[in-house]
């Protein structure tokens, strides 16, 4: 069987995408609309670099149930788009607003390259300190 990832047509579809896969817990869906290079910042100024340990980080934060406002979704989200690259600003219910940088790839589709601001108050997506800790 073949999965499909979910594909991000326009900047602006990628909190939408994100809010499903995390409501559904498809953490490969989570991943895809990342880059390969992607880079989350996670607390205390540690990073997760790359689409496995950005997964891992949002596998941990769902695992504590820490992530419900993300499958609510956003109230309102834009983008300001500048050739491949573009800067979306979510803003939530609650006057919170979040931006993350996005990059098209080749095939038109959106992927968020930097996102600063969701994981970053999330302790619980720290990985358990060990050989396979994927976060610096």
């Amino acid at each position: 069987m073949t999965t499909t990832r979910p594909a991000a047509h326009a900047p602006e579809d990628l909190e939408a995408l994100l809010a499903a896969a995390v409501a559904t817990a498809d953490l490969d869906a989570v991943a895809a609309l990342h880059a390969p290079d992607a880079v989350v910042s996670l607390p205390g100024g540690r990073e997760a670099a790359g689409r496995a340990a950005v997964r891992a980080a949002y596998a941990a934060a769902l695992e504590a149930g820490a992530l419900v406002d993300t499958a609510l979704g956003a109230s309102s989200t834009r983008a300001v788009v500048s050739g491949a690259l573009a800067m979306t600003t979510s803003t939530w219910p609650d006057g919170t607003v979040r931006t993350q940088v996005a990059r098209r790839e080749a095939d038109g589709s959106w992927v968020w390259t930097r996102d600063g601001s969701r994981l970053r108050d999330v302790e619980a997506c720290l990985p358990v300190a060990g050989p396979d800790a994927s976060v610096a």
